[in-house]
């Protein structure tokens, strides 16, 4: 092994001679020091980051949450008010037959619009996906139910007479809008359903008419539904809850005749 020695030169004068080796071990030090501080930096950089980031996500949950509780009590002050505004109605309609008929009305357009929860005969509908690979074709790329085949059933439903239709228990309105959003399907913005689950459509109507337009032949083989089992059931007793999705009408007007 090479080692660092001294000489003394005839005028007296002392040379130092270094070897390669001790040349090579210094240079590789200097490297190993400079990557470990260009390491201590980035790993700084990204603990700041992630602590950055944490602080962002905490903050939108935070806001979410506020938002949830803003909704739950603006959903509870309308519950307040429609109940307050029922008692004044019930009030007045004593005084005469035209004013009960008045409100017998008003009862009829709540209940069709989706303000108040209902109850009836009528008919429900479960959906799953066929578990057999039998039952279904795994290469079929639209196997999965999309929005297509949810619009065709409440279509089929409201055609035969349905007067109220909840899927998954989210009620229908006319302004609720069927869309297929990521892996799921949007049932307007009070909830989203998803084609590989169980789906429940229920529908209040005349039962006979309501079985007659789902058993109808081709009515359950409309793209993606054969790859689906599907159970009728009439019950003499269905409760639909009320919408949880606020109608709007900042552009409509009334027409006076």
């Amino acid at each position: 092994m090479d080692l660092l020695y001294i000489t003394v030169s005839r005028k007296g004068k002392v040379r130092m001679k270094i070897s390669k080796s001790q040349l090579f071990v210094a240079v590789v030090c200097s490297l190993l020091g400079f990557l470990l501080a260009y390491q201590f930096k980035v790993l700084s950089n990204k603990n700041i980051q992630g602590s950055i980031s944490n602080y962002d996500k905490n903050d939108i949950v935070s806001e979410i949450e506020t938002l949830k509780k803003e909704k739950q009590e603006l959903s509870k002050t309308n519950t307040n008010l429609s109940e307050e505004l029922k008692k004044m109605e019930e009030s007045a309609s004593k005084d005469g037959d035209l004013d009960k008929e008045i409100k017998n009305q008003l009862d009829d357009a709540r209940m069709h619009l989706g303000v108040v929860a209902v109850r009836g005969p009528g008919i429900t509908l479960t959906i799953s996906p066929k578990s057999s690979i039998f039952g279904s074709n795994l290469n079929d790329k639209s196997r999965d139910l999309g929005e297509d085949e949810i619009v065709h059933i409440v279509n089929l439903l409201w055609y035969s007479g349905a007067e109220a239709i909840s899927i998954n228990d989210i009620r229908i309105t006319p302004q609720t809008g069927i869309k297929t959003a990521g892996n799921g399907i949007a049932i307007g913005s009070a909830g989203r359903i998803y084609p590989k689950e169980k789906i429940v459509i229920k529908a209040i109507g005349e039962k006979g008419r309501l079985n007659v337009g789902l058993s109808f032949p081709g009515s359950m083989e409309y793209l993606a539904l054969p790859n689906y089992n599907n159970e009728i059931k009439s019950e003499d007793d269905i409760f639909i809850g009320k919408a949880t999705q606020s109608l709007k009408s900042e552009f409509i007007k009334s027409v006076k005749e």
